[in-house]
């Protein structure tokens, strides 16, 4: 039997990231194994895309961890007293935060180096808001992906993590302007488990998924009878289509990969126990992700199935010349913008 095709999936989620950075290097630190050499291709959507992209330049994930809890508070930095309300005025016009410290943050994690130096291969949904497409950022695992090669790391977490309202859109010249992937791919899992079965020409029964959440909340619709209108519908309409999407998402996985290994960790908390923007949550979060990764059900799962003995072939890009001999494409989009789609 061949060696499994190991993937990672990040949901999207603001500062909730922490939570599953944090378990992540929870997991690097019990086994001693670093979780770039175990996966063969990592997807992560919004603050998962982030991680996923600092992962994938070996930033060790307690580096990542870290990054919530000391650049949460400048990313969204806190107001009070009359700044509160007057953010609140200016949110109606304009994004919440400025995507400048943002930028710089993630700088810090993932410095200057363009997608084509990235460890493993990546899938980083988002939306170009130029042509009202979804949109995948792709590193170059096969030759027809180096139209993406060069882009920044910055960039590419950047645009997946535009998310409306807070950020304002990211434009890379040249490319486009794009926003956060959360619109249709909050939880990833389906995008990772499309690039490996169709485009790298996988087999269900070799595929083992990870796919982490940034928590989530007990979630239903109360009172339907109200839920009319745009006042009925206001407060409920995004929780809906994220939990949606998300849960269609791990369901279709984990019936895709029956045969194989699809492992979800996930924490219900009460509602509204965090915000994404909300920084002051960040160490809340990363000592969960810590207490969840530690659980047996979650270590044991991880030691057998992923951060075993056997780490995955290193990827090499196609701009080398060589590439990595674990993509045998099956079929691919030459434009990389709709992963799903011929």
């Amino acid at each position: 039997m061949s060696q499994p095709f190991r993937i990672l999936s990040l949901d999207g989620g603001g500062i909730m990231g922490a939570f599953a950075a944090s378990a992540l290097a929870t997991f690097e630190r019990e086994t001693g194994q670093r979780i770039i050499d175990h996966f063969d291709l990592i997807t992560g959507t919004s603050t998962g895309g982030i991680i996923a992209i600092g992962l994938a330049m070996e930033t060790p994930a307690e580096e990542i961890a870290r990054f919530y809890e000391t650049e949460g508070p400048k990313i969204f930095p806190k107001r009070s007293g009359i700044n509160k309300w007057l953010g609140r005025v200016r949110g109606v016009f304009q994004p919440r935060f400025s995507s400048s410290a943002l930028g710089v943050a993630i700088q810090g994690v993932v410095g200057d180096r363009p997608l084509k130096e990235a460890k493993t291969r990546l899938v980083i949904p988002s939306y170009d808001v130029n042509t009202g497409k979804v949109y995948v950022f792709k590193t170059p695992h096969h030759p027809w992906y180096s139209h993406h090669a060069d882009l920044t790391a910055v960039d590419v977490a950047l645009a997946t993590s535009a998310a409306p309202t807070y950020f304002p859109a990211h434009t890379i010249p040249g490319r486009g302007t794009f926003i956060d992937g959360g619109l249709w791919a909050n939880c990833p899992a389906m995008v990772g488990v499309v690039e490996a079965l169709d485009f790298l020409g996988q087999a269900p029964e070799h595929v083992r998924m990870l796919s982490l959440s940034t928590t989530s909340y007990p979630f239903r619709l109360e009172r339907p009878e109200q839920l009319r209108g745009l006042v009925g519908w206001a407060p409920k309409i995004i929780d809906t289509f994220m939990f949606g999407q998300a849960q269609a998402a791990v369901n279709m996985a984990s019936c895709l990969l029956r045969r194989g290994v699809f492992h979800r960790i996930d924490y219900q908390v009460p509602p509204r126990t965090f915000e994404m923007d909300n920084a002051s949550c960040a160490g809340q979060l990363t000592a969960m992700g810590r207490q969840i990764a530690e659980l047996n059900e979650n270590m044991s799962v991880m030691k057998e199935y992923f951060l075993d003995d056997q780490p995955v072939e290193p990827f090499r890009p196609w701009s080398d010349g060589q590439g990595s001999n674990r993509a045998d494409v099956k079929r691919v989009d030459p434009s990389g913008n709709e992963p799903m789609m011929d």
